[in-house]
C-alpha cells in the first residue's frame, strides 16, 4: 500500500487573461475620459457700468443754443425726410446772414421751453412741418403737437414762421403747418413771416425755393444785419459765356425727377 498523497489538482485563477485584459480596457477608458472632459469655463462676471445721470442739455434746446452760440432753431415733423432736408438747409442758411442755426427734432427735446426762447438776442424758431394722413402730425412731431393742444402757457417775445409741407390733393391740405402757424399766434408768439404753403402735388422742391427766397431777405430787415459778411461762406460765381455750344445737347432740366429730360424746367 502507497503512503504518498494524492496529488491535488491545480486550482484555477481568480481571474483569467481576457478579465485583467477588460478590466485595464475598462480602467483605461474611465481615466481617459475622466482627462479628456472638458473643465467648464468660469462666466466672467461683468459690473454694469453707471449710467450718468442725464443733464440738462439733453433735452433742452435752448441750453444747447446758448452753449455754441446759435439764435435760429429749425423744427421739423417729418414722416419721409423731406421736412427733415429742408430744415437742414434753412439752418445752414443762416450763416451766410451772420447767424448761427441748428436743426431739430422736436421729439428729441422739451418742446415747453420754447417760451424761454426770448431769452436769446435776435432768435427764431422756424416750424417745417408735414401733414401726414388725413391731416394728422407726423410720428416725431405728435407730442409737440399734443403739447400745442393742451399747453396754455404765454410765448411772448418768441419770434417765429412756418412752412408747411402736404398735397391739396388731400382734404386736409397742409393741416399741421397751418395749425402750428395758428396755434403758436394764439400762444403769444410774434409772426414774423407769412406761412409757406409747399404742395407736392405740384413741385414742393420750387415752392420751398420761392418762400425761402422771399423769407431771408426780410429776416435781414427784420434783425437789421447784411448777407455776405466776411464770416459768410457764399459761395463765389464768375460768369464765362460760351458761344460754341450745341444747346441741343445740353440738359438743362431738373435731375431725378420723372420725364424731366422731356418737360425741361431750367
Amino acid at each position: 500500500i502507497s503512503t504518498q498523497p494524492e496529488a491535488m489538482e491545480e486550482e484555477d485563477p481568480l481571474f483569467s487573461n481576457l478579465d485583467l485584459f477588460l478590466f485595464t480596457l475598462i480602467a483605461g477608458l474611465i481615466i481617459y475620459w475622466f482627462m479628456s472632459r472638458k473643465k467648464a469655463e468660469p462666466i466672467p462676471e461683468f459690473k454694469k457700468l453707471d449710467q450718468p445721470a442725464p443733464s440738462t442739455q439733453e433735452t433742452s434746446f435752448i441750453e444747447k443754443m446758448k452753449k455754441t452760440g446759435r439764435n435760429i432753431v429749425v423744427f421739423y415733423g417729418s414722416q419721409t425726410g423731406t421736412g427733415e432736408e429742408f430744415a437742414n438747409r434753412l439752418s445752414k442758411d443762416a450763416q451766410r446772414y451772420g447767424m448761427k442755426g441748428m436743426a431739430a427734432d422736436p421729439e428729441e427735446y422739451d418742446m415747453c421751453e420754447l417760451s424761454r426762447l426770448a431769452e436769446i438776442d435776435n432768435s427764431l424758431a422756424i416750424f417745417c412741418m408735414a401733414t401726414y394722413g388725413e391731416g394728422d402730425p407726423t410720428d416725431n412731431a405728435q407730442d409737440f403737437y399734443d403739447w400745442l393742444q393742451e399747453s396754455d402757457g404765454e410765448l411772448n417775445g418768441v419770434n417765429y414762421t412756418v412752412f408747411a409741407l402736404g398735397n391739396k390733393t388731400y382734404e386736409h391740405y397742409n393741416a399741421m403747418g397751418v395749425y402750428v402757424d395758428k396755434r403758436l399766434e394764439e400762444l403769444g408768439a410774434k409772426r414774423v413771416f407769412d406761412l409757406g404753403m409747399g404742395d407736392d402735388d405740384g413741385n414742393l422742391e420750387e415752392d420751398f425755393v420761392t418762400w425761402r427766397e422771399q423769407f431771408w431777405p426780410a429776416m435781414c430787415e427784420h434783425f437789421g444785419v447784411e448777407a455776405s459778411g466776411e464770416d459768410s461762406s457764399i459761395r463765389q460765381y464768375e460768369l464765362k459765356e460760351h458761344n460754341d455750344i450745341n444747346m441741343n445737347k445740353v440738359y438743362t432740366g431738373e435731375l431725378g425727377r420723372l420725364k424731366s429730360f422731356e418737360t425741361q424746367k431750367p
